[in-house]
């Protein structure tokens, strides 16, 4: 099985090799790695590689393929593009593509803090703004350097899946 799974940064071509129980071997780009990976609890993984230890939360969206990936570091988009997203992309060419211009909340949930204002200069990475969502606080980042054009909520704001909360420009 082959995928793609583009982020802000660049897209890595990823093949499932093998799979047995919670141990997996990915090919990514040209390099092996051998995972062992655990869902703890809904969207919350375990993950040890070459014996280190990482949290990731994978907060699905309206879409099947997209999610928001959230490490203890950073969070981002992500997108796995198979077969029939890229026949489905070839026969839509032409359309705008994301620029990560729109920091978006995938799931309902509480507005907690906003550490921007328009006009603000940001950085790639840099926490934007935090929203509370089913007993956890999730950071939504700058997915690259930018001017904060609208900030669209503020703290204690409701938002829905998908809602937009800061346009970049």
């Amino acid at each position: 099985m082959e995928i793609e799974l583009p982020n802000q940064a660049r897209t890595a071509e990823v093949e499932i090799l093998e799979q047995a129980g919670s141990r997996y071997v990915f090919k990514i780009d040209s390099k092996i790695f051998e995972i062992d990976l655990v869902e703890v609890s809904k969207g919350i993984y375990s993950l040890l590689n070459e014996g280190k230890s990482y949290n990731v939360e994978a907060i699905p969206t309206n879409s099947q393929t997209k999610y928001t990936v959230n490490t203890f570091f950073q969070s981002f988009d992500l997108e796995i593009i198979d077969a029939q997203t890229k026949y489905l992309r070839s026969r839509n060419q032409g359309l705008a593509a994301d620029t990560g211009n729109l920091i978006k909340v995938p799931m309902p949930g509480k507005v907690m803090e906003v550490f921007a204002k328009e006009g603000d200069v940001v950085k790639a990475g840099q926490t934007l703004v935090i929203v509370s969502a089913m007993k956890m606080e999730s950071e939504y980042k700058a997915g690259r350097d930018g001017q904060v054009k609208n900030i669209m909520v503020k703290p204690g704001d409701t938002v829905d899946s998908d809602q937009i909360m800061i346009v970049l420009e």
